[in-house]
């Protein structure tokens, strides 16, 4: 948050600046503030206040003859102190709810849906990130036979995520099956995938693998199982065209260079990660940003999945953004 104290006169002029900038992208005139919004001043107060508040580094005039625009310090300013935010009210939740049937969805489609709800709401390109497979842990594991040779596992994660395995295995008994079930769970659920592969590991070179049929055939299994396996896109983007729409005044380059950040995907990633370990919704406004590539654009996301965060959902666009 920006420790900067205002007057009300300043904080209102500033509120009014940032508004009328984010319907136009251009820089505004104390002129059209007093038509525009409602400001009760005269335009030369207006411009005395504006030129106080460029001082402090809140606004800045491109041109001689331009009008102001305001600076990531003053956009951080206005999204901390100034912006006033909304409930989604019980109209637009009942709409999502008829558009998107979002609970007969697997994880992975659903994602994919919030992406395009979220676009769609939020005129920006939506990205969210998906639960990573081997920070997941383990809730059930479960053995389905289906001839004598061939199995399926099915992994549930905490995550939502499901994993169905086909295995070749060597003909088991029903009781030999139960135990091999009852092994795995106790020696697996509630551990990450990650850990649960490592504590695999180590059993098969213990010494009860040797000497336990039961014990050597689940971990045999188990080894099949929980298998590695390359993970589908972590990152799922909806509404790239968006960054091509660049408002008057903007910068065409700048769209270009924020698609190709995207298309490379490590510059969002490094976002979206700190985003996992903040608390609440994260804004990176322009510089906040650290990237030379995205430095006039802006970041809002936020974690999802309770206090252990899963991944990330969110929109980038340009600094104009309506936040």
């Amino acid at each position: 948050m920006v420790e900067m104290q205002l007057s009300p006169r300043a904080q209102e002029i500033l509120a009014a600046i940032v508004r009328e900038y984010i319907l136009t992208g251009e820089a505004v005139g104390s002129r059209t503030l007093v038509r525009h919004q409602g400001i009760n001043q005269s335009p030369a107060t207006v411009r005395n206040v504006m030129s106080d508040l460029e001082e402090q580094g809140l606004l800045h005039q491109p041109h001689a003859s331009a009008g102001r625009i305001p600076t990531d310090i003053g956009l951080r300013f206005f999204v901390d102190r100034l912006m006033k935010t909304r409930e989604i009210s019980e109209a637009e939740k009942q709409e999502i709810l008829s558009r998107y049937k979002l609970s007969n969805l697997e994880l992975q489609e659903l994602l994919r849906e919030v992406s395009r709800l979220l676009s769609d709401l939020s005129r920006q390109c939506a990205l969210v990130l998906v639960p990573r497979t081997d920070a997941a842990r383990l809730k059930r594991i479960e053995f389905v036979a289906i001839r004598e040779r061939r199995m399926i596992a099915v992994l549930v994660l905490d995550s939502g995520q499901v994993l169905n395995r086909l295995l070749d295995v060597e003909p088991l008994s029903r009781e030999e099956l139960e135990g091999v079930h009852r092994y795995l769970e106790q020696l697996c659920v509630g551990q990450s995938l990650a850990e649960v592969r490592r504590r695999v590991e180590q059993a098969l070179e213990g010494e009860q693998s040797r000497y336990d049929r039961v014990a050597a055939r689940a971990l045999a299994l188990g080894m099949q199982a929980l298998r590695a396996e390359p993970a589908p896109d972590e990152l799922l983007v909806e509404g790239q065209s968006k960054l091509l729409d660049v408002p008057p005044g903007g910068d065409p380059e700048q769209a270009k260079a924020l698609l190709r950040a995207i298309e490379e995907k490590r510059l969002v990633l490094r976002l979206l990660d700190e985003t996992i370990r903040g608390e609440g919704v994260q804004v990176f406004i322009g510089a906040e940003t650290r990237e030379e590539e995205i430095k006039s654009c802006a970041v809002v996301a936020r974690a999802y999945g309770g206090k252990e965060a899963l991944g990330t959902l969110g929109v980038i666009g340009p600094a104009s953004m309506d936040y």
